[in-house]
């Protein structure tokens, strides 16, 4: 497995950047909104510097990841811009979603960083389980559009 490349989606969701946080900061319930999350727990309340377990599965295979909150910025604070972010082992990537003010409401962007230089684990994992980083990769992507998808129904509905 190579270096695999930063993924990211958006979409635009007719609800004030306040509304979309209290969708996406739902850590708990992040899980029907992710194809891939079964699961994340969390002992006391979100903020930066706060670990997490969390349990990932595709199809029969399910694995366990640590993540550790690095941005947790309700937008309240900056003027409608708001982002949540967590490190994520043991790929040693940052997923994020960042919520800036749109004409149609918030604009709401997920990321992952690239994969860069991963460990044996992952790279065995990617290729045994997942059908290769490339294929996973792609799977990721859409799976970003649907957890879009899924907090922009949620919000305007």
């Amino acid at each position: 497995m190579s270096n695999q490349p930063p993924l990211e989606a958006s979409v635009d969701i007719g609800l004030d950047p306040d509304g979309v946080w209290a969708l996406v900061s739902d850590l708990p319930a992040m899980k029907q909104a992710s194809p891939e999350l079964a699961g994340t727990w969390m002992l006391g309340a979100p903020r930066v510097g706060r670990w997490a377990v969390n349990l990932n599965r595709r199809g029969w295979f399910a694995w366990p990841t640590l993540s550790r909150i690095t941005r947790w910025k309700p937008p309240a604070h900056d003027g409608g811009r708001g982002a949540l972010a967590f490190h994520v082992w043991p790929t040693d990537v940052e997923w994020s979603y960042e919520l800036e003010p749109s004409t149609r409401g918030t604009r709401l962007t997920e990321r992952r960083t690239a994969v860069v230089d991963p460990g044996a684990v992952v790279r065995l994992t990617a290729r045994l389980a997942l059908g290769g980083a490339d294929r996973h990769d792609a799977e990721l992507l859409d799976g970003m559009h649907r957890t879009l998808d899924h907090y922009r129904r949620a919000a305007e509905h």
